[in-house]
Protein backbone atom coordinates (compact mmCIF):
# COMPACT_ATOMS: atom_id res chain seq x y z
CA UNK A 1 0.00 0.00 0.00
CA UNK A 2 1.75 3.12 -0.61
CA UNK A 3 0.51 6.92 -0.12
CA UNK A 4 -0.59 7.49 -4.07
CA UNK A 5 -2.67 4.28 -3.97
CA UNK A 6 -4.55 6.28 -0.83
CA UNK A 7 -4.88 9.17 -2.73
CA UNK A 8 -6.34 7.88 -5.81
CA UNK A 9 -8.69 6.39 -3.51
CA UNK A 10 -9.67 9.44 -1.91
CA UNK A 11 -10.03 10.95 -5.37
CA UNK A 12 -12.28 8.29 -6.70
CA UNK A 13 -14.37 8.36 -3.69
CA UNK A 14 -14.90 12.37 -4.47
CA UNK A 15 -13.22 13.80 -1.46
CA UNK A 16 -10.69 16.95 -1.26
CA UNK A 17 -8.51 15.08 0.67
CA UNK A 18 -5.32 13.15 0.86
CA UNK A 19 -3.01 11.60 3.08
CA UNK A 20 0.24 13.09 4.17
CA UNK A 21 2.36 10.20 5.74
CA UNK A 22 4.75 12.00 8.41
CA UNK A 23 6.97 8.68 9.14
CA UNK A 24 6.65 9.04 13.05
CA UNK A 25 3.62 6.16 13.29
CA UNK A 26 1.03 9.02 12.50
CA UNK A 27 -0.57 9.60 9.37
CA UNK A 28 -2.61 13.21 8.47
CA UNK A 29 -5.06 13.98 6.36
CA UNK A 30 -4.72 17.20 4.29
CA UNK A 31 -7.33 19.62 2.09
CA UNK A 32 -6.49 19.58 -1.39
CA UNK A 33 -7.68 23.18 -1.59
CA UNK A 34 -6.23 24.92 1.46
CA UNK A 35 -3.62 22.18 2.21
CA UNK A 36 -4.28 22.66 5.77
CA UNK A 37 -4.94 19.86 8.25
CA UNK A 38 -8.15 17.70 8.37
CA UNK A 39 -9.46 16.24 11.48
CA UNK A 40 -6.89 13.98 14.29
CA UNK A 41 -4.07 12.13 12.99
CA UNK A 42 -4.51 8.14 12.73
CA UNK A 43 -2.12 6.00 14.17
CA UNK A 44 -0.38 3.53 12.12
CA UNK A 45 2.74 2.22 11.97
CA UNK A 46 2.55 1.26 8.27
CA UNK A 47 0.03 2.16 5.39
CA UNK A 48 -1.04 -1.26 4.52
CA UNK A 49 -2.41 -1.91 8.30
CA UNK A 50 -5.74 -0.63 6.82
CA UNK A 51 -7.53 -1.33 3.92
CA UNK A 52 -8.35 1.33 0.89
CA UNK A 53 -11.76 1.15 2.46
CA UNK A 54 -10.64 1.51 6.13
CA UNK A 55 -8.51 4.91 4.55
CA UNK A 56 -11.47 6.14 3.04
CA UNK A 57 -13.99 5.76 6.07
CA UNK A 58 -11.32 7.82 8.18
CA UNK A 59 -11.11 10.82 5.53
CA UNK A 60 -15.04 10.91 5.64
CA UNK A 61 -14.42 10.87 9.52
CA UNK A 62 -12.15 13.62 9.31
CA UNK A 63 -14.12 15.28 7.22
CA UNK A 64 -17.05 15.19 9.61
CA UNK A 65 -14.84 16.37 12.36
CA UNK A 66 -13.93 19.45 10.68
CA UNK A 67 -17.23 20.65 9.69
CA UNK A 68 -18.52 20.28 13.61
CA UNK A 69 -15.22 21.96 15.05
Amino acid sequence: MTTRTINAALRRAGLDIEIANNRDGYSYFLSTITGGQIGESVLVCYLNQQTVEEWVSDARRAIRQEATS
